[in-house]
């Protein structure tokens, strides 16, 4: 009896030493794991921190691949805060992109506004001519060919609620987006703005009744503009040749001229007219002849009256001219 305890008790020491063992053999083994995993991970973060720095250090080439078609997937998001829904707000947006058509692009903003509730406030559309040639084709015409830049100006208003997902519906018409702008002002902020605009513009004789008026219309008009929102949508289409025939005035005038003969008749006559147009001049200025005439009498009459006045001025100086130069031979060394 005393035996089997005796061996109960050693088998039960040395279950538990080969459990402490164990366990420490599994410690050893997790404790060198997490070093191996923790060296592993600085090891990919210095890595991670060299790849940035040489990222930084060398910027990455240029992409000179064109693209034909960018524009974002949203404009202006739709969601609006607690705060901007507690105040009256002003909201203004501008869009500038480039479209294939400006006409048909200008049909389907048309067509939105309608759907939206709004309407059009102002809309332009401009084909600008940059460039001209022309080349001559016979018969008195011409073909010209004209580089036409074609762009458009529209102005809506629609429904503040709505003016985010309309100017996001406009993502479909555009091939490139240039430029987007967008503001929201509070009422009393725009109609401050407002109002001192028109203290600058205003004279300053106006009538307090007048100027009263005025105040009236601009907070109408702000009010307009919380309820619907301002929207400039600018249009641009790429350059475009037009084709069109025109006439060559020169050329018509060559071709439907006169004859050689019929023209040389002209010349005859547009002569005979010139010669009978200078007689009448002549005949015109016959008072010049008649002066004429007199100068000549009046030389005639006083010319003999001249050359005797010329000769006794001759002989006059003659005898002193005489004696002197005889004083002169007799006294040669001037004594």
């Amino acid at each position: 009896m005393n035996n089997k305890h005796l061996i109960l008790v050693l088998s039960l020491i040395l279950i538990s030493g080969c459990s402490k063992k164990v366990e420490e053999a599994s410690e050893d083994s997790a404790t060198n794991s997490s070093v191996e995993v923790a060296s592993q991970d600085v090891q990919n973060a210095k890595q991670a921190a060299d790849q940035a720095v040489a990222d930084a250090a060398s910027p990455s080439d240029p992409n000179t691949t064109p693209v034909t078609e960018q524009k974002p997937e949203t404009i202006l998001t739709t969601e609006v805060s607690d705060a901007e829904k507690a105040r009256r707000m002003v909201r203004e947006a501008q869009v500038d992109f480039t479209a294939k058509d400006v006409v048909k692009t200008a049909l389907e903003i048309d067509k939105l506004t309608f759907q939206a509730g709004g309407f059009i406030e102002q809309k332009n559309i401009n084909f600008d001519v940059m460039d001209t040639q022309t080349q001559k084709i016979g018969d008195g015409k011409i073909r010209v060919f004209e580089k036409v830049n074609p762009h458009a100006e529209i102005i809506v208003r629609v429904p503040s609620d709505k003016a985010a997902v309309y100017v996001n519906q406009l993502l479909p018409l555009m091939f490139f987006l240039n430029q987007q702008q967008y503001s929201a002002k509070r009422f009393e902020l725009k109609l401050l703005e407002e109002k001192m605009a028109q203290t600058q513009t205003v004279p300053s004789d106006t009538r307090r009744t007048e100027l009263n008026e005025i105040a009236r219309l601009t907070q109408l008009e702000v009010q307009d503009r919380v309820r619907f929102s301002t929207i400039s949508i600018s249009i641009k289409q790429p350059a475009m040749v037009r084709e069109s025939l025109d006439v060559d005035v020169d050329a018509v005038a060559r071709l439907n001229g006169d004859s050689f003969w019929k023209r040389a008749w002209d010349g005859v006559q547009y002569g005979w007219h010139f010669i009978l147009d200078l007689l009448v001049i002549l005949i015109t200025i016959w008072p010049l002849y008649l002066i004429i005439l007199v100068l000549i009498i009046l030389y005639r009459l006083f010319k003999p009256l001249l050359n005797k006045l010329f000769n006794d001025s001759l002989k006059s100086d003659y005898p002193k001219d005489h004696q002197s130069d005889q004083n002169n031979k007799s006294n040669p060394s001037g004594e």
